[in-house]
């Protein structure tokens, strides 16, 4: 039997083909995809490629869905809805004893890649650990950002979060605004969300942020805000970050810079400042938890970040629309 799915041949050239339905084996579970988000992963992965992406290959990450098949052994029934990530720790090796699970040594081996197809399989020890029954009150469009949830959720749980602190959060893309809300959840009343993108700054706005220009972010009280938040993923943004945080503050350097990259910083500034520099990698297991909490427990809306449905033959515009920076994240409905 085949389905439908997009495979990413290069950067640049995304194409809809015709491929086999995957068959479940012991532990698996094969997933009816209901619903499956665009990420800035995949965006650079369509522009410049990743390593982490193989090509050619089949494209997305972030889903939620309905259980088609089950292997031997597979803790869900067929019907069930579920929600997931796409990797899971073996939590085995010395990072995961560490409790970085995070830093798994094999977290990147095996993954599910493929969501933007009628069909996904879940390899036995993600269904395990990282695949989730999906509650009836959640839609599956917002069940599908449980992944880019919980690398918020990853980097949230190295902060000490305080409703009397100010923050700054650079880049208004769908992670700077996952920021947002979870900053305005736990009480951070002085949000500032720096960009260009005027529809996205007025999603931050609508979460909580006072939109601004990274010009016009200033220094707070001429000090500095306790916590710069960095997600746009160049290495410019990178180096100016530290010039908005505080002495004894707090900066995340969260977006991703090019392989090879370089960033220069002064370590007076470093030093003398006592600055905590915080590089928030993937997510654990008990990060995952936490994102689908946040979720399912309703005080977090991140329906504002969802620009509409598209068709698999639609993939290469999709992306395309992104690129140009017209909308946040799309959703496939295969």
């Amino acid at each position: 039997m085949t389905m439908q799915a997009l495979v990413l041949e290069e950067p640049g050239c995304l194409t809809l083909q015709k491929v086999e339905v995957p068959r479940p084996g012991p532990g698996e579970v094969l997933v009816k995809v209901e619903a499956a988000t665009t990420c800035g992963t995949d965006l650079k992965a369509y522009l410049r490629g990743h390593p982490q992406i193989p090509m050619p290959g089949l494209f997305g990450h972030e889903y939620s869905g309905v259980v088609a098949q089950v292997g031997d052994g597979a803790p869900f029934r067929v019907g069930q809805p579920v929600m997931g990530v796409h990797s899971a720790p073996c939590q085995v090796c010395y990072w995961c004893g560490e409790g970085q699970e995070n830093l798994c040594e094999t977290i990147m081996s095996t993954k599910v890649l493929g969501t933007y197809a009628e069909y996904l399989r879940v390899p036995a020890h993600i269904a395990r650990l990282n695949l989730f029954e999906k509650p009836d009150g959640l839609s599956f469009e917002e069940a599908s950002l449980l992944e880019p949830l919980a690398c918020v959720a990853q980097a949230i749980s190295l902060l000490k979060l305080k409703p009397e602190m100010s923050a700054l959060v650079i880049g208004p893309g769908s992670i700077g605004l996952m920021f947002v809300a979870a900053l305005r959840m736990f009480g951070v009343e002085h949000i500032v969300l720096a960009g260009r993108n005027k529809h996205r700054l007025e999603v931050g706005e609508h979460l909580g942020a006072r939109p601004q220009s990274l010009e016009d972010a200033g220094r707070p009280s001429g000090r500095g805000y306790d916590l710069v938040v960095e997600c746009t993923g160049s290495v410019e943004v990178w180096e100016c970050s530290l010039n908005y945080v505080r002495r004894g503050g707090t900066v995340v350097l969260f977006g991703g810079c090019a392989a090879g990259t370089r960033a220069s910083f002064d370590t007076r500034k470093i030093h003398y400042d006592q600055l905590n520099l915080v590089s928030p990698f993937h997510f654990g297991t008990d990060a995952v938890r936490t994102a689908r909490r946040w979720l399912i427990g309703g005080r977090m809306d991140l329906r504002p970040l969802l620009s509409g449905e598209r068709a698999l033959d639609q993939g290469a515009e999709t992306f395309e629309d992104l690129k140009a920076g017209r909308g946040i994240k799309y959703v496939f409905r295969p």
